[in-house]
């Protein structure tokens, strides 16, 4: 799939977009470089969220090694969702790159930044 290489020769791990569905609750399992070449796995995790509504969204970004500007646009479709329907999005287990990243382009406006996790605010918040 992807064969790009990091800088010092070692191939970067796939990236990868797994979701779960239960009652009420969309879980977002976000691995690898989340770039471009996984457009179409966001927008079809945007689908699930979309078909399981009304639904709170819980992004886990633990294992995320790249973030590019499709999946801050993907973070900022998500919470519009789900704001949509009075529902909230969380982010779980946010490297530091991907908050340095978040804070870069004014997300930590739309998201609250909390320890432990990000969630987004409420719609009448």
């Amino acid at each position: 799939m992807d064969n790009r290489t990091s800088r010092n020769g070692w191939h970067a791990p796939e990236a990868r977009v797994r979701c779960a569905v239960a009652p009420g609750l969309v879980t977002i399992t976000l691995n690898g470089e989340i770039d471009l070449l996984v457009i179409e796995s966001l927008d079809q995790a945007l689908a699930t969220v979309g078909e399981a509504q009304p639904a709170d969204a819980v992004v886990d970004l633990g294992g995320v090694t790249f973030i590019g500007s499709q999946a801050l646009s993907f973070l900022v479709r998500l919470h519009h969702l789900t704001a949509e329907q009075g529902r909230l999005t969380t982010l779980h287990n946010v490297p530091p790159m991907v908050r340095k990243a978040m804070v870069t382009v004014g997300l930590d406006l739309l998201f609250a930044l909390e320890e432990g996790g990000i969630s987004g605010q409420r719609p009448g918040e």
